[in-house]
């Protein structure tokens, strides 16, 4: 792949690579470094791109790997009711977050889920991703993949439901 070939076919999915790892680390500044270390690897490794049919999922199965090699290491783990405790919220004023806040809860929520629901929903959700590009990404099943996001959906909504007091009947 010629330098012209690379700047037309990976430099697009730049933007995709590191709204990804901003999803995975939950820090901008990690994830510029794991997009530049993406964009590396995907350059070192130009001459044999032409042989693979869907460079995103690639990439982004490239971001998924040197996350997992280089941040989860440094990631505090929170369970439940450390997050709970933590956030300060009480049941009158959920009622009356606006879209922002709920999005900053939504994330916290997720991030929350074991590892590979977290993985799952926001390659679905967030990146919309295609089941097939997800199975591509993590190497799971279709069959797994519709699992493990529907486990990841009931246990957000679960949190949404019980702990916060939020509903879509409400």
């Amino acid at each position: 792949m010629t330098e012209k070939e690379f700047n037309a076919c990976i430099l697009p999915l730049a933007q995709h690579i590191y709204d990804f790892a901003v999803n995975l680390t939950g820090n901008r500044t990690d994830a510029a470094d794991i997009t530049q270390d993406v964009m590396f690897k995907l350059w070192d490794n130009r001459n044999e791109l032409s042989k693979i049919k869907n460079l995103r999922a690639w990439a982004l199965k490239i971001t998924r790997n040197l996350y997992y090699d280089t941040v989860k290491k440094y990631k505090p783990i929170y369970d439940e009711e450390q997050m709970l405790q933590n956030e300060g919220y009480d049941s009158e004023l959920m009622h009356s977050i606006e879209q922002k806040e709920t999005a900053a809860l939504l994330r916290k929520i997720i991030d929350t889920l074991p590892d590979t629901q977290r993985e799952v929903i926001l390659l679905r959700e967030i990146e919309e991703l295609e089941y097939d590009e997800i199975a591509q990404i993590t190497g799971l099943g279709l069959n797994n993949i519709r699992t493990i996001l529907s486990r990841a959906r009931t246990r957000v909504k679960e949190m949404l439901v019980k702990k916060y007091k939020i509903s879509k009947y409400d």
